[in-house]
C-alpha cells in the first residue's frame, strides 16, 4: 500500500498553507510548524521524508536548516527564499536540495505540487540507502564498491576483520581497523604487490567487459593465515543509465569448507589405500590357497579340506563386503531420477531368491545413484530371503542370521510354497512411505525382536557363523551416502520392515500406497 511522503512545512503561515494543501491534494502528508518552533523536537517526535522551509524576513531560515542538518545529513530540505531572507551561498553550504527564489505572493500550494516527484524520489533513495547501510553494517560478508580506478568508495564493516585479527594490516605495517580507514585506498595500499596486481586486473576486466567474475578461490593475506582461504565474486557497478561506474565485490571466508574438503580428500585417500591393501594383500594369497587346495584334495582328508575351503570363501566374502563399505560410503553428489520399481526388480534378479516372491507396490521416482540403490536393495533382499523364511514348527530355528528371531510362523495347511529345505518361503514387498518421503522394504518372515533392532546395522553383527555381518551395515552406509535415514521396524505381518526416509524435497515424485502385505 502506497503512503504519501511525510513533509514538515515550516513557515509564518504554515497552518493555513497546510489546510489549503490538504483540501487540494493528498500527494504529500503535510504537517505545519510555525516559527519560532523547535524544529529538532518536531523531527524527533515525527517521521518525515522532507522539510520545506518557507523563509522570509520574519524568522531565521538558515537556523531552521541548520537544525535539520544536526538531526540528519540526508533528510531532503527545500527552501522557498523571499527577497534576501536566505542567501543562495548559505543554502549551498547547508546542503539544501532544492532552492527556489519566490515573491511574497507566490502560490505556495501550486509550488508544493511541483515538489511531489522530487520528494518521492528522494524518499525512495533514502530507503535504498538505509537498506544498503543495514546490509553493510550487519551482514558478516566482506562487501565493497570500487570506482573505475579501483579505489574503495563504500564497504562493509566486515572488510577489515574478515580473516585473522580484527584489523587489516598493510605490508608497510599500517593497520586498518574500520571501513573508514580503507576509503579511497586501492589494493596496492592494502595488500602485497602480487595479490594487488591480480585483484586490480580482475577489476579492470569487470569494468571493461561488463561481465562478472564468480567464486574465485584465493589464499587469504595476513599474519598466521597460511591455512585461510576466501572466495571472491565481482560484478559491474552500474548507474541508473547502465553505465559502469566501477566494481562491486563480495568476499567470503571459506576456510572451514576448505578444511572439510581437505579432510575428505585425505579420508578418501586412506580408504582407497585401505581397499587396495585388502584387495591385493589378502585376495592374492586366497587365490593361491584355493588353487593349491585342488591339488591337495587327491591325498588329503576331505573333511578338513572342506572346512578350509569354507573358511577361505568366508574370508573372501568378508573382503568383498569390506571393500563395498569403503567404496559405498562416499557421498552421492550427482543423484539421478530413478524408478524405484525398475531398480527393485533388477536387484531381485541378482539375488538367489529360492522360492521367495517379490511384490513391488510402488511407482515412486527417487533422486539416487541407481547402481548404489540396487546394491542397497540386493543386500536387503538377500537378508530377507536368507533369514526371513520360517521353518515348520517341528524344525523351528533357534537363531536367525541378522534378524536374531527365536519365533517361527507355520504356513497355512492347504498350501505348500516351501523351499528345498522345507522352509516357508518369504514374500518381500517394496512400497512407498505414506507419512513422509521415502520407501520401505518389508517381509513376512519372523521379524526382529525390538532389543536387537538397534544392533543389526552394526558392522560385524551376526547371529550365524555363515554371514559376514556387514550386509546391513552396507545398507546403512549407502543410505547415509544419499542423505537418507534408515530404521528397522515390524511389518504389518510381523516380519521385518526397513524404512528409508528423510528423502530431500522433490526426490520422491510419485507416492504409492503404504502397504507391506
Amino acid at each position: 500500500m502506497h503512503t504519501p511522503p511525510a513533509v514538515l512545512y515550516v513557515g509564518p503561515d504554515a497552518p493555513t498553507v497546510t489546510e489549503r494543501w490538504r483540501e487540494s491534494s493528498g500527494a504529500l502528508a503535510l504537517s505545519a510548524a510555525t516559527p519560532p518552533v523547535d524544529v529538532s523536537a518536531e523531527l524527533r517526535d515525527g517521521q518525515f521524508d522532507a522539510v520545506v522551509c518557507d523563509s522570509d524576513a520574519s524568522f531565521d531560515g538558515p537556523a531552521v536548516v541548520e537544525a535539520v542538518r544536526e538531526y540528519s545529513d540526508s533528510l531532503p530540505v527545500v527552501v522557498f527564499a523571499a527577497a534576501d531572507s536566505f542567501a543562495p551561498a548559505t543554502a549551498a553550504e547547508l546542503g539544501v536540495d532544492s532552492y527556489l527564489q519566490v515573491d511574497d505572493d507566490f502560490d505556495r500550494v501550486a509550488t508544493l505540487g511541483r515538489l511531489v516527484s522530487l520528494v518521492e524520489r528522494r524518499r525512495a533513495e533514502r530507503r535504498e540507502s538505509t537498506m544498503l547501510d543495514s546490509l553493510l553494517e550487519n551482514v558478516p560478508l566482506s562487501i565493497y564498491f570500487k570506482d573505475r580506478q579501483s579505489r574503495h568508495v563504500r564497504l562493509s564493516d566486515e572488510v577489515p576483520r574478515l580473516t585473522g585479527p580484527p584489523y587489516l594490516e598493510s605490508p608497510d605495517g599500517k593497520r586498518h581497523h574500520t571501513a573508514e580507514d580503507i576509503l579511497g585506498k586501492t589494493d596496492y595500499d592494502l595488500y602485497p604487490p602480487e595479490l594487488s596486481e591480480e585483484a586490480v586486473a580482475d577489476d579492470r576486466t569487470v569494468v571493461e567487459t561488463g561481465e562478472s567474475i564468480e567464486d574465485r578461490i584465493e589464499h587469504a593475506y595476513g599474519d598466521d593465515l597460511e591455512e585461510t582461504y576466501v572466495t571472491t565474486s565481482k560484478a559491474p557497478w552500474r548507474d541508473e543509465h547502465g553505465d559502469v561506474l566501477g566494481v562491486v565485490g563480495v568476499t567470503r571466508d571459506i576456510t572451514e569448507r576448505k578444511k572439510y574438503e581437505t579432510q575428505l580428500e585425505r579420508q578418501n585417500e586412506r580408504l582407497e589405500r585401505f581397499a587396495s591393501v585388502i584387495s591385493h594383500d589378502l585376495r592374492n594369497p586366497l587365490e593361491v590357497a584355493l588353487g593349491r587346495l585342488e591339488f591337495a584334495r587327491a591325498e588329503g582328508d576331505e573333511e578338513h579340506f572342506d572346512a578350509i575351503e569354507r573358511a577361505l570363501h568366508r574370508i573372501d566374502a568378508l573382503v568383498g563386503d569390506v571393500l563395498t563399505l569403503a567404496r559405498e560410503g562416499e557421498t552421492v553428489s550427482d543423484p539421478q531420477p530413478t524408478e524405484l520399481a525398475d531398480v527393485a526388480r533388477a536387484a531381485w534378479r541378482v539375488v538367489e531368491t529360492d522360492a521367495a516372491t517379490l511384490d513391488v507396490a510402488t511407482d515412486a521416482r527417487l533422486l539416487a545413484d541407481p547402481s548404489r540403490l540396487q546394491q542397497l536393495l540386493e543386500n536387503v533382499f538377500r537378508n530377507s530371503v536368507e533369514h526371513g523364511s520360517t521353518s515348520p514348527p517341528s524344525h523351528a530355528r533357534e537363531d536367525s542370521v541378522e534378524h536374531g528371531s527365536t519365533s517361527s510362523r507355520p504356513q497355512a495347511d492347504d498350501t505348500d510354497d516351501s523351499d528345498e529345505y522345507g522352509r516357508n518361503a518369504v514374500t518381500v514387498t517394496v512400497g512407498t512411505l505414506a507419512d513422509r518421503q521415502g520407501f520401505f522394504v518389508a517381509d513376512d518372515g519372523p521379524g526382529i525382536p525390538p532389543e536387537h533392532r538397534d544392533r543389526v546395522f552394526d558392522a560385524g553383527y551376526s547371529t550365524s557363523d555363515e554371514g559376514t555381518g556387514l550386509g546391513l551395515s552396507i545398507v546403512r552406509t549407502i543410505a547415509e551416502a544419499h542423505g537418507w535415514e534408515v530404521e528397522v521396524t515390524e511389518s504389518e505381518s510381523g516380519g521385518v520392515r526397513f524404512e528409508f526416509g528423510a528423502v530431500s524435497d522433490g526426490a520422491a515424485v510419485d507416492a504409492g500406497a503404504d502397504r507391506d502385505d
